[in-house]
């Protein structure tokens, strides 16, 4: 459903090339790093029992290096303790994390919501310290041995890509990201987690009237280059990829 706001390939691309886990999740279900790294292993064996190589694609920092180094094994979280933590107010959040777990509030902001839920969720269903899990961690597919990596970090000029994320957004606009909006709340409400993805929060506040169509571009546009300012911050420290136009990684993944 959210194609537009997701880049996702069109018809034409998806015909030709096969993807997987593209369309695989509806606006209100969510994913995580682990169920991540386990439909993307799936995904990968069963190209290798094709005789195929798996091209694989990444935004998200973090999920990559979780699917290639391994992650910390997280125990089943309880079903209503999110719902209750995120009844609370921030400040009781970080009290309740400050009693029982103070190594973790060392390295964690008060401000980071995530975090801080996910420390505290994590004790009150195992009675483990976030702090304690994280420091044993599972073998990624990379250090299984698994999978030869050739990796590719695609670099671009700052000026020239900052210019290609302003035509983008304003074509992502033209495309219909607030049609696709609308449908989203209509169908799941303005709390589906699908929202959450980037920029769809500026075009939530478009469609209530909050902002202008002028400030909605303008900020639409900052967040996606704030975003790709963090990417390149994130995969410029991988030490598997290398830095290379995007000509050049054309040739190098011809000959791979």
């Amino acid at each position: 459903m959210l194609s537009v706001g997701t880049a996702k390939p069109d018809k034409l691309i998806l015909e030709r090339i096969r993807h997987r886990l593209v369309d695989f999740l509806d606006p209100s279900g969510r994913l995580n790093a682990a169920s991540f790294v386990r439909l993307a292993e799936q995904a990968i064996e069963d190209i290798y029992e094709r005789n195929k190589i798996p091209i694989i694609t990444c935004g998200t920092g973090f999920y990559l290096k979780a699917f290639l180094y391994g992650m910390y094994p997280v125990p089943e979280i309880k079903p209503g303790i999110r719902e209750n933590l995120e009844s609370i107010s921030r400040e009781e959040r970080w009290e309740l994390l400050q009693e029982v777990d103070p190594k973790t509030t060392a390295s964690v902001s008060p401000a980071d919501d995530y975090r801080v839920v996910r420390a505290l969720e994590v004790f009150q269903s195992s009675g483990i310290r976030w702090s304690e899990l994280k420091e044993n961690k599972n073998d990624g597919f990379l250090t299984k041995g698994k999978l030869e990596v050739t990796g590719i970090l695609i670099h671009r000029e700052r000026s020239e890509l900052y210019e290609r994320i302003n035509i983008r957004c304003k074509a992502m606009i033209d495309s219909g990201i607030l049609e696709e909006t609308k449908e989203v709340v209509e169908q799941y409400g303005e709390h589906a987690p699908a929202l959450n993805s980037l920029g769809y929060n500026f075009a939530l506040d478009y469609i209530k009237g909050k902002m202008s169509m002028e400030s909605f571009l303008e900020e639409f546009s900052r967040s996606h280059r704030n975003y790709a300012k963090k990417q390149i911050t994130w995969f410029k420290k991988e030490e598997v990829l290398q830095a290379m136009n995007w000509n050049a990684a054309l040739e190098q993944i011809k000959k791979i």
